[in-house]
């Protein structure tokens, strides 16, 4: 027989030619359910009894448990028994401050994972959870306290928030209180107990929930008149100072507003002042937009991309008077998400007028009131549009009746360049000063022009393209303005005129400008060709650097656009219906342009194909939100258990 010897070497060379058939790759095999299994061994462990090193010992009561899960777990046990104190070495740890039920609650927690809460055991659990410092148990307490939250504990919960220091739960309690502070401020409860600091907070919100600043004014002086009557009069300027007290109606406000004031705070000359200065943005109501303040701002005003009147191609293409604005976030309007929908409507329907946006207001000027386009029906009305109460005012006229014009705001004035009406094309250029609800000429155009397109950039007004129709072809001419000041600001009221700019690219007319970051672009338009003035589309878009006077080309226009209208909002460039003279057209196209990644992208379609329309962005005041109704104890309880045809074109 082979010695064993033998045997062995026998044996192990007979297994290398399998080993040489193996690949020289590795791989690592996972065990995915393994952190389940481990608490699940040491749970078992522990209710038997095995291999715990510690004792949690809370009145009496003894607790077993792992010393390493429970500095995993906690930062409190954790700093225990690894920083040298004395319970590192200690068989029993006896804890002061929690109960046995919540410490029983929470260390349940470490091992399962589960945190069963009800009404009985939520405050001793918390206390627990907090003083040990288990992040995620906490957590799940203010979860199950926000589906607690009602009428009748919010105070409550506001006042363990600021105990334990739960900044979740106490913005979630502030937020109810905010969506419902028409219905609380009205009630003892709230009068009595809300502390000032809270009040203050909520008088000053964007988001609260209020019937009119009248309710807001009640409340706060509801608030002053109760407790310690000498303590709270004391903070009458304080609170009265978030109430836009400029939003309200004279009338009440000369009336029952002052003399509320004056009863609850007697020579209280601060808290009166708020009032007189109220009354004095009211006696001047053209001037407002030189006075506005955050008291004159509507609370929870989202800035929003409008569309203004227009040409609409259904019908024959009538005039339209609508206003809409889009409903959709500027990213999800540029990838095609949202919906225009209606503001309100001008007090005429207009196309080619002009709108600019100064101090907050809307104002419409000048345009069109019928399908003409020879400047014939042009108009001089300017109307101011206030978005705080969806109203509109009639402002003093322009000296002259434009239309296919420019319209700006700048220097706290507009200023109206250009266009044409029944005499024929226009040089001239006015300004309108708001304190005096007049206007003035300055400085003309060195040549009559319309169908022109201009933008305001950091107070200087620039203008491009266009034409006189005595010349002929269109202009790559840029001009810009710098409004004079007002006389009597430091200076004679000079103005160094229009001056020529770096010309276009391109000539173009009948085309749209906007002004983002440091840049003025021009987009869009048409032209004639020179031997047979047959009109054409430009779907060019370039871009003026202010700093080093250079125009770029961007990407083109994925669709022609001229009479369009154009704005920028949410750091994009946005271009609105208009007209293609190659197709016989309107368009409903809402064209976003994001600077950052140099593309066009198709926005929501607008409600109709127009041309001629208006563009601006102007916060306006949100629509009537739909607050959730108290939780009642019912309702907790189930918590719990193509073109239209050839139109005559403008020449």
């Amino acid at each position: 027989m082979p010695k064993s010897e033998d045997r062995m070497e026998s044996g192990t060379q007979s297994c290398t030619p399998q080993h040489q058939r193996l690949s020289d790759s590795s791989k690592v095999f996972g065990w995915a359910g393994q952190a389940v299994e481990l608490l699940q061994g040491l749970e078992q462990q522990r209710r038997l009894g095995q291999l715990c090193d510690v004792v949690l010992v809370v009145g009496g009561q003894r607790l077993s448990a792992h010393r390493a899960l429970l500095a995993i777990s906690s930062p409190y046990f954790h700093a225990m028994f690894t920083l040298g104190m004395k319970e590192q070495r200690q068989a029993e740890v006896e804890l002061q401050g929690v109960s046995y039920s919540g410490l029983e609650a929470v260390v349940d927690f470490m091992y399962s994972g589960k945190l069963p809460l009800n009404s009985r055991n939520i405050n001793r659990v918390l206390e627990t959870a907090h003083l040990l410092q288990v992040g995620q148990a906490v957590d799940f307490c203010c979860q199950y306290l926000e589906m607690e939250v009602s009428q009748d504990n919010y105070l409550y919960l506001q006042e363990l928030a600021l105990l334990y220091s739960l900044e979740r739960l106490e913005a979630f309690v502030d937020r109810f209180v905010l969506q419902h502070f028409a219905t609380l401020s009205l009630t003892a409860h709230f009068l009595q107990n809300v502390p000032l600091h809270k009040l203050t907070s909520y008088l000053s919100s964007e988001q609260v929930q209020h019937g009119s600043e009248q309710a807001l004014l009640q409340a706060a002086l509801q608030w002053l008149s109760r407790g310690p009557k000498e303590e709270r009069l004391a903070h009458g300027e304080q609170l009265l100072s978030h109430v836009r007290l400029p939003l309200m109606d004279p009338e009440e406000l000369a009336g029952s507003v002052r003399s509320a004031v004056r009863a609850l705070l007697p020579g209280d000359a601060a808290c009166e002042a708020l009032v007189e200065e109220a009354l004095a943005y009211h006696a001047r109501p053209s001037a407002q937009p030189l006075l506005q303040t955050q008291r004159t701002a509507p609370r929870g005003g989202v800035e929003r991309l409008l569309l203004v009147g227009g040409e609409v191609s259904e019908r024959g293409g009538e005039l339209t008077a609508s206003v809409h604005w889009l409903d959709a976030t500027a990213a999800a309007a540029a990838a095609g998400l949202g919906v225009w929908r209606e503001e309100t409507l001008l007090p005429a329907p207009r196309s080619h007028h002009c709108l600019a946006v100064l101090g907050g207001f809307i104002y419409t000027a000048g345009g069109s009131s019928s399908r003409d386009h020879s400047g014939d029906t042009a108009c001089n009305l300017l109307h101011r549009y206030d978005p705080r109460d969806r109203t509109w005012a009639e402002c003093a006229p322009m000296n002259q009746r434009r239309q296919h014009f420019f319209l700006g705001a700048a220097g706290g004035c507009l200023i109206a360049v250009g266009g044409r009406n029944d005499t024929g094309a226009l040089s001239s250029v006015e300004v309108y000063r708001p304190a005096e609800d007049s206007w003035t000429y300055v400085d003309g155009l060195p040549r009559c022009t319309y169908g022109h397109a201009g933008a305001v950039h950091r107070n200087t007004v620039y203008v491009s393209g266009g034409h006189d129709h005595q010349i002929g072809p269109y202009r790559r001419d840029v001009l810009s303005y710098e409004l004079p000041p007002p006389a009597g600001a430091g200076s004679q009221g000079s103005s160094p005129g229009w001056r020529e700019g770096p010309p276009m690219e391109v000539a173009r007319g009948w085309h749209c400008m906007a002004s983002l970051g440091g840049r003025v672009y021009a987009m869009g338009g048409s032209d004639d060709r020179r031997d047979s003035l047959e009109r054409f589309d430009i779907l060019a878009v370039e871009a003026l650097d202010t700093a080093s006077g250079r125009w770029t080309r961007l990407a083109c226009l994925p669709a022609p656009a001229s009479e369009a209208a154009a704005g920028t909002w949410g750091g994009r460039v946005y271009v609105l219906g208009g007209y293609s003279w190659e197709g016989m057209a309107f368009s409903r196209a809402t064209w976003a342009y994001d600077p950052a990644t140099g593309l066009w992208s198709r926005g929501p379609d607008l409600p109709k194909q127009v041309a001629g329309a208006s563009a601006c962005a102007c916060t306006l005041g949100p629509p009537p939100p739909p607050w959730p109704p108290l939780p009642s104890p019912e309702t907790r309880k189930t918590r719990r258990a193509v073109g239209y045809g050839r139109r005559p074109r403008p020449t």
